[in-house]
């Protein structure tokens, strides 16, 4: 009986400590900067996570051909939003690496990015992966995540016009259309001036030249012979 807690304990220990050896050592939250927004309004996207102690995250904003992977974001696009700007890192540490030789940029414990985006339609559906780096100098490793982000319950509600700019987009509307009536007319009447003066040119002896024109046109093809 006794021998057979001990191997049940032993297994479960194991296990216990297998699990523990292939958890990832940090968990992110992903959210927005507000639930309800206006069609064509910019909100963020919100990435926060905790990392387990002795455990550090690459942060974005240093110069990625010193050797680790920074972290960046790659998105789905789909019309329903656009990317606006680059993926900021909110509280990065800062030091100078010597195993890479130059300056880091790092988070421990808590990191935070955010990224914007403009809402193009309504019902948008943002997808994106997160691509990062976490490591551990206690444990002498670097693991490398992609983690999937997936948006598709922020409200959208149409943007609304005051009584005053509805007025002021009527009144440039109906200007403009003016203006546009007005450079057609210039054109058809510089278009008919020019026709008229061609009509009335004269011959040597005094004739018509357009009438002599329609003359020989309705004797070639179809007057009286």
């Amino acid at each position: 009986m006794r021998l057979s807690v001990v191997i049940g304990v032993l297994l479960f220990s194991g296990l216990y400590y297998a699990k523990a050896q292939t958890a990832k050592p940090i968990r992110w939250l992903f959210s927005m900067s507000k639930n309800e927004v206006k069609q064509g309004e910019t909100v963020e996207i919100i990435m926060k996570a905790e990392i387990n102690q002795e455990w550090y995250l690459y942060s974005s904003d240093f110069d990625a051909d010193l050797g680790p992977t920074v972290s960046s974001i790659t998105f789905v696009e789909n019309g329903s939003y656009k990317v606006v700007g680059k993926l900021i890192p909110v509280g990065a540490k800062e030091k100078y690496d010597s195993l890479w030789g130059g300056k880091i940029r790092y988070f421990t414990r808590t990191a935070e990015f955010r990224q914007k985006v403009k809402i193009l339609k309504t019902n948008p559906t943002l997808k994106a992966m997160l691509i990062y780096q976490v490591c551990s100098d206690k444990e002498g490793k670097c693991i490398p995540y992609e983690e999937n982000i997936l948006i598709d319950n922020l409200k959208v509600i149409a943007a609304t016009v005051s009584p005053e700019k509805k007025e002021q987009v009527v009144a440039t509307e109906v200007s403009e259309n003016r203006e546009e009536d007005k450079s057609k007319s210039k054109d058809r009447l510089s278009e008919l001036e020019s026709t008229k003066a061609i009509l009335l040119q004269k011959d040597r002896d005094g004739n018509d030249i357009a009438v002599k024109q329609l003359r020989t046109f309705t004797q070639k093809y179809g007057g009286d012979k």
